[in-house]
């Protein structure tokens, strides 16, 4: 019988008694207890051949002939999984406003009234900042305007766009509008017919919890979205909006409004996340809405879903499909808040009303909140960089030398995230036990291995990877 040793492996029990193992070159599989982990890794005692056979493919154990080869394939696999982060494409934010009609209580960017003067970027930056773009970024470009509510600046989203066209042509970009959508209009829409611009938009977990959440003085911010949504459908297509559901204590009874109203809708996508606490976002929906009661939530929400596609009716949740194809080293599995090293700065940018350049969303957050002028990288009228700051944030970012992050079985799929440690801890690495970013995950990326465990379920996901 072969002797095998054991290559590097990090493993966690999961609810159930099953116990996850993973390698630097992030497979994963699912021991049924944790004795056969001792069995197999400590002991070498395991007889089961076709366990060991798969464990051997799977690059966890290998016999000592094939020793080196296999650790050449394991940091192989390391290197590509850590470049396929490094050279994924980059969102380029774009905020021509910070004026809003909205007055949600869970703003994290401390919006302004919408009829206030000053808080807008003026069209004469265009140039500057179209020269700004196609000096950091090769296309196809991928153009995301926020607010504030963008729809209050749309003359400048047009011209915008009118110079885009003649810099570097239509089909080399595409714009996704974030938008309440209330100040939706026929001229809007008729603009946007045939080109390649979307829309994303909010959908709270149920009416009660939008309303009161996403306020606007008509206090009907919950039926114009549905109305809008309808409009956008029947001039535009259903393929040009997209939806991000913000999960609140309100809405933790609204899983089954939730997916009711996409099926009205006629929506086959969502995307759900619990509420976050960053920059002026009110600190206490973070803290009346733990992990663990999101994850409830978030768990009937899912077997809904899947419980709809499998009778026939498509519904993708994508923060859930992310997670999955992070698990299976997808191609197409870039996401910010997963990439280690980090996704800020190199796999996105935001530039404000100011002209000012960040790495993140989440880093305008923070500097509004805080000041904090080092996250400033810079300005699109300025040729001077201010990378220092951001430099050391990105550099202490990859993960698998970071306190928490070493041994945490999930390394290979998750990912790093210094600004939101930074304002949690006032550091960028933070203290993993009591990170809400770490327990997420590592919450969703468990979920998905209970999932999986019933084929009708795997299935489904699947089907999702080609969605």
């Amino acid at each position: 019988m072969t002797n095998y040793k054991s290559l590097p492996i990090m493993f966690r029990e999961l609810e159930d008694g099953r116990t996850v193992v993973s390698n630097l070159a992030n497979t994963y599989h699912v021991l049924e207890n944790k004795q056969l982990l001792r069995d197999v890794f400590e002991l070498g005692q395991c007889k089961d051949k076709n366990l060991l056979n798969e464990l051997e493919q799977k690059l966890f154990i290998t016999s000592d002939s094939d020793f080196e080869s296999k650790v050449h394939l394991t940091t192989s696999a390391f290197s590509k999984r850590i470049n396929k982060d490094l050279t994924s494409p980059r969102l380029i934010m774009i905020v021509p406003t910070l004026r809003c009609d909205h007055h949600c209580s869970y703003c994290q960017v401390s919006r302004v009234n919408a009829d206030l003067s000053g808080f807008d970027l003026q069209s004469s930056q265009i140039p500057s900042l179209i020269k700004y773009i196609t000096k950091i970024e090769k296309p196809p470009y991928k153009i995301e305007f926020q607010g504030g509510e963008p729809l209050l600046a749309f003359d400048f989203i047009q011209k915008f766009y009118e110079q885009f066209v003649i810099e570097v042509g239509k089909e080399n970009f595409n714009i996704v509008i974030a938008t309440s959508l209330s100040l939706v209009e026929q001229s809007i829409i008729n603009w946007c017919r045939g080109k390649n611009v979307g829309f994303s938009t909010s959908i709270d977990a149920g009416k009660k919890a939008h309303n009161k959440h996403r306020k606007l003085i008509t206090k009907n911010s919950f039926e114009l979205v549905q109305r809008n949504i309808n409009w956008i459908h029947n001039e535009l297509g259903k393929d040009k909006i997209g939806t991000v559901t913000t999960v609140t204590r309100d809405g933790l009874e609204g899983s089954d409004e939730l997916v009711d109203t996409h099926l009205a809708l006629g929506l086959t996508g969502m995307f759900v996340r619990p509420v976050s606490s960053y920059g002026f976002a009110e600190e206490k929906q973070a803290k009346d809405i733990s992990i663990a009661d999101f994850m409830v939530f978030y768990k009937k929400l899912i077997r809904r879903i899947l419980n709809e596609n499998l009778s026939g009716t498509l519904l993708i949740e994508h923060f859930l499909l992310i997670h999955y194809k992070r698990l299976l080293s997808s191609p197409s599995a870039a996401y910010v808040d997963l990439m280690a090293p980090a996704g800020y700065l190199k796999n996105s940018i935001l530039i404000d009303y100011t002209g000012n350049v960040f790495g993140s969303d989440e880093a305008r957050m923070v500097h509004r909140k805080y000041e904090a002028d080092e996250l400033i990288i810079g300005n699109i009228n300025s040729s001077e960089l201010n990378l220092e700051h951001s430099t050391k944030l990105l550099a202490q970012s990859f993960n698998f030398d970071v306190p928490g992050c070493s041994d945490c079985v999930y390394q290979g799929s998750c990912g790093s995230d210094p600004i939101y440690h930074l304002q949690d801890f006032g550091e960028p690495i933070g203290v993993k036990s009591y990170s809400r970013f770490c327990e997420l995950h590592k919450s969703i990326f468990d979920f998905i291995f209970e999932l999986i465990r019933d084929q009708k379920y795997k299935d489904v996901l699947n089907g999702w990877l080609n969605g």
